[in-house]
């Protein structure tokens, strides 16, 4: 076996590592399907799912809306999904004419309506402009989770969050990612014929 064989086998053990420990965690394994239940009950009376993140976490959130507009596996109705600041113009106006710091939340006051569910994605919990779309949702009466890495940061003391139990971004996107697509699946399985 060679060192670049040993390191691959390696990244797949650690990236299989930490599935294994979310699989046996079962107020994570609740959560995820809590999750699901809200966007769910969301979603069947008109309502939204909005996700935000930023870096990867920012392809993740275009990624997952992807997946509830068009189809995840099964043909459906569209399902109303949106990722914040996936128009540029609208990004790029914010970060110019305010900061940073409130591309998502400004975003989020525009089109967030009371019974819509946000999805916010740091792998630190920490990111300004997550927790400003965050207390943002909250003021409008938007359902709230987290997605995060161990510890959660600053987001998981603010609303329930998932936390993907690794400091390594790389692992946590991974996670991310599942649960994303376990929650798309499971949204879809109870959507169609809704």
């Amino acid at each position: 076996m060679s060192q670049t064989e040993g390191q691959v086998k390696e990244l797949i053990r650690e990236s299989i590592g930490v599935k294994s420990a979310m699989l046996a965690d079962a107020v994570q394994l609740e959560l995820i399907q809590r999750i699901a239940a809200s966007i769910i009950e969301a979603l069947k009376r008109g309502k939204k799912v909005i996700f935000c993140g930023n870096g990867g976490s920012f392809a993740d959130s275009i990624h997952l809306a992807g997946e509830f507009v068009p189809r995840f596996q099964k043909e459906h109705v569209p399902l109303a999904a949106i990722a914040l600041g996936a128009n540029t113009s609208i990004l790029t106006a914010i970060g110019n004419d305010y900061s940073y710091a409130e591309v998502f939340s400004r975003e989020l006051a525009a089109i967030g309506q009371a019974g819509d569910v946000l999805i916010a994605i740091s792998t630190s919990g920490n990111s300004e402009n997550i927790h400003r779309a965050v207390r943002v949702a909250q003021e409008i009466g938007i359902h709230v989770y987290g997605m995060t890495g161990q510890g959660g940061g600053r987001l998981a003391a603010v609303t329930e969050s998932l936390k993907v139990p690794s400091q390594k971004t790389a692992r946590i996107q991974e996670s991310h990612i599942l649960v994303g697509h376990i929650i798309c699946e499971l949204v879809e399985n109870a959507m169609v014929g809704a």
